[in-house]
This record gives C-alpha cells, sequence and structure tokens, in this order.
C-alpha cells in the first residue's frame, strides 16, 4: 500500500538554489559570543561560501552524493558520516523545493581561523507543505591550506537554543519515509516496524475526520513516529510541558521564524504509542488528526473546546458502548461539576479529568441542541479575535442559552448517566 518510489520520481523536478539576498532585512539571529565586524568579511569568502552550498543544493537535486560531500572537510569522520545520513535522508522526503538562503554579511570570522555563517535552510514537502519552511542555521567552515573553503559543521546546539531554533528528524537521525495517497510517515530504524499499521490508521482516519468535521482542510497529513522523544521535546508550546505525559500532539509549522505563514499542521505519535496497535492508538490518532484538520481556527477559543471537540471526533467510529472515559472524569462529575476546565490548568495534573469532561460537554451539547449546534458554537467562539474565558458565558447564552454553569453540570450528570 505504502511506496517512496513516487516521491523518488518526482525528485527529478526539485527545486533548488541558493539566494544571496542583498540587504536582507528583518531576519536576525542572536549570539553567544562576540563575533569579529561584518566588515572582515571578504567578498572572496562569501563567494566562496555560497558557491559551496550551491554545489550541495544541485547534489540533492541530482541525487549525487559524492558531490554533496565534495565540499565536506574530510578529516571530520563522523561529521562525513551524519553529512552522508542528512543526504540520505533529504533524498527520502518528497523535496519540492530545498534551498539555501545566504544573507548579505553572514559570514564572519570565528576562533581557530574557522568562518561562520548564519543562512537558512529552505525546504519544502512537495504536495504536503502550502509555502518553504525556511530553517535559520548556523554553519561552520574550514580553510585549507591552498585557500579551498570546507564545510566543518552543520550544528551550534547553543545557539539554536538560545534563538529557539527547533531541527526536523532528519536533521537528528536516520529516518525511513513511508507514504500513502494522503499521508507522508517519517519514521526512524527502530519505528518503521510498525508504519503500515500506522499508516493505515492515520488513512482511515483522515476519512472518518473529513466526514465530521465540516471544514475545509487538504485531507493531507505528515505524521512523526519516531522512537525518541528529541523532536518531540524540542517543539514549542508543548502542551503540559512535559513530552512524557503526552501520547501525542499536533502542532503547526510555520514559514520561519516570526512568520505568521504557517506551512502546514503535523501530528507526532509518542514512542509509546507506536506498537500500541490498538483501538486507543486508532482514537488518539484521530483526535491528533482533528487538531490538523481544524488548524489554526482553535487558536482563540477556549481549550476545553478545542480539545472536546477532537475528543468528540475521535470517538465517532467507536460504538456507545465501547467508549472509555478516564475513571478522574468520573469522580469530578461524582464531586459534582459546575465549572468548565480552565485553559491555563488544562494540561497540568488533572489532565485526564480535564479531557473527559471536555468530551462530555461536546458530548452533551450535540445530544442536547443538536451536533450543528456544536459547530455552530465553535464558529462563535472564534469570531473576530476569539473568546477568552471570561467572555465564554456570553457567547454560550447566545448560541446555546445557558452559561458555564449550566453546561458543565449538564455535562457532568449525562457522565455519570453513561458511565455510573
Amino acid at each position: 500500500m505504502m511506496s517512496t518510489s513516487g516521491f523518488r520520481e518526482g525528485i527529478a523536478q526539485l527545486i533548488a538554489g541558493v539566494l544571496l539576498l542583498a540587504g536582507l532585512t528583518g531576519c536576525s539571529w542572536g549570539g553567544d559570543e562576540p563575533e569579529a565586524a561584518a566588515s572582515a568579511e571578504t567578498a572572496d569568502q562569501a563567494t566562496s561560501i555560497t558557491q559551496l552550498l550551491q554545489r550541495r543544493a544541485a547534489a540533492v537535486r541530482a541525487g549525487d552524493r559524492t558531490a554533496f560531500l565534495a565540499d565536506v572537510d574530510p578529516t571530520r569522520t563522523a561529521f562525513v558520516k551524519a553529512q552522508t545520513r542528512y543526504f540520505d535522508n533529504l533524498r527520502e522526503l518528497p523535496l519540492g523545493r530545498f534551498a539555501y538562503v545566504v544573507p548579505t554579511g553572514a559570514v564572519t570570522p570565528a576562533a581557530n581561523g574557522r568562518l561562520r555563517a548564519t543562512i537558512s535552510v529552505m525546504l519544502r514537502l512537495r504536495g504536503f507543505d502550502a509555502v518553504p519552511v525556511e530553517t535559520p542555521a548556523r554553519y561552520t567552515f574550514t580553510s585549507t591550506d591552498d585557500g579551498r573553503i570546507l564545510l566543518a559543521g552543520v550544528r551550534d546546539r547553543r545557539w539554536e537554543q538560545q534563538n529557539d531554533i527547533d531541527p526536523a528528524p532528519w536533521d537528528l537521525g536516520r529516518i525511513e519515509v513511508e507514504s500513502t495517497p494522503h499521508v507522508l510517515g517519517i519514521f526512524d530504524p527502530d519505528s518503521v516496524d510498525a508504519a503500515y499499521q500506522i499508516m493505515d490508521s492515520v488513512e482511515d482516519g483522515i476519512t472518518v475526520v473529513s466526514q465530521e468535521v465540516p471544514l475545509r482542510w487538504s485531507g493531507k497529513v505528515v505524521v512523526y513516529a519516531l522512537s525518541d522523544i528529541d523532536v518531540l521535546r524540542s517543539l514549542d508550546n508543548l502542551p503540559g510541558g512535559d513530552p512524557d505525559r503526552l501520547d501525542g500532539v499536533a502542532f503547526p509549522v510555520r514559514a520561519g521564524p516570526g512568520s505568521h505563514k504557517l506551512a502546514s499542521t503535523r501530528f507526532m505519535l509518542h514512542p509509546r504509542m507506536i506498537y500500541r496497535n490498538d483501538a486507543t492508538r486508532d482514537r488518539l490518532i484521530r483526535h491528533e488528526l482533528t487538531h490538523v484538520a481544524i488548524g489554526r481556527r482553535d487558536d482563540s477559543v477556549p481549550t476545553w473546546l478545542s480539545e472536546g471537540i477532537a475528543e468528540y471526533v475521535s470517538v465517532q467510529p467507536i460504538a456507545t458502548y465501547d467508549r472509555m472515559i478516564s475513571r478522574d472524569a468520573v469522580e469530578v462529575a461524582r464531586r459534582g461539576l459546575d465549572v468548565l476546565p480552565a485553559d491555563a490548568t488544562f494540561n497540568g495534573p488533572e489532565s485526564g479529568s480535564n479531557y473527559g469532561v471536555a468530551w462530555y460537554v461536546c458530548e452533551y451539547i450535540a445530544s442536547t441542541w443538536g451536533e450543528e449546534s456544536l459547530w455552530r458554537l465553535f464558529d462563535e467562539m472564534r469570531r473576530g479575535q476569539g473568546t477568552s474565558e471570561a467572555g465564554q458565558d456570553t457567547v454560550l447564552r447566545e448560541v446555546l442559552g445557558v452559561d458555564s454553569g449550566e453546561l458543565a453540570r449538564g455535562a457532568g450528570s449525562k457522565i455519570l448517566a453513561t458511565f455510573g
């Protein structure tokens, strides 16, 4: 069912190049050590580095690993090995664009006679990204005795942390890519054995979500299913802040630092869910796919509504008698539920009960006022600048005729009626 051959056949159409932008503005990144003045950069050095990067991009386009490695410092054995792996990773991906952006003044002298260039790598996944993703990077170069410039490093972890740069899976280790008509799966050697089951589940989930979510979306998704949490740990604004508390997460991929353009929304599974080939993983996948389908449209609505809708959609293929809710949610209902979960603490220690309560608030809305009222509430909550917790009662009364307390009590009663 899955093959990367279609992507490899299209790789010949990959657009690659290097952009030398004169007077580039709006792109500045902090540093951790004083740099020599930009005036110390020579035109010859900048030209040589630009040409080197141009050769690398061309090598990716041509599938020429030898040419890609020709400008890598051969004395750095581990780095050569890492760059070989990086080239192989790029060739696995359906690249619609791969380019280097070299701003004017990007090349400066560094310690031990090295050169440093703060550049951007532009990469677009064909069929999955709306626009290229521009990722800042700090490259290091060395000079040979005869004046030739060689690439000596592509990572500066301290600088990346200071500038909030999130490496992609293909930057960190060996990836294995699988594809279906609507899914691009990024695995690694320790997770790829689960690819067929995961990809089938995501394809099935896309069908369900497309039927249940009355919003336009691409119907395509990139999913990361990796055997470690390095990429998961690096994500910005991780719900709850602890990657080990999350079974999965959907996340936006922006066109670049500070950009308002969204390239795509992807999702990631925690390693513990990769080989859990059961209904729980399928439900989780549908939950995350709902977030992908909704995209940024839920950024300005209360968290209980965003997560409640994702849970509501995720259970639709499950028979009512087979649906499960957390014990914590039932206990909260037994104690008397009269407030909706708060944004600030939603993904905190009581997240188990919060997700269950949010789900059943949506169940209560759909069963009492009709499913169309749930989506009408969503539309009204996100209208204009969105709705804060302080303002949600106004919208609730307008759409449903009740306030948040009445809604919480109704959901609590429904939880107890269903789960005892």
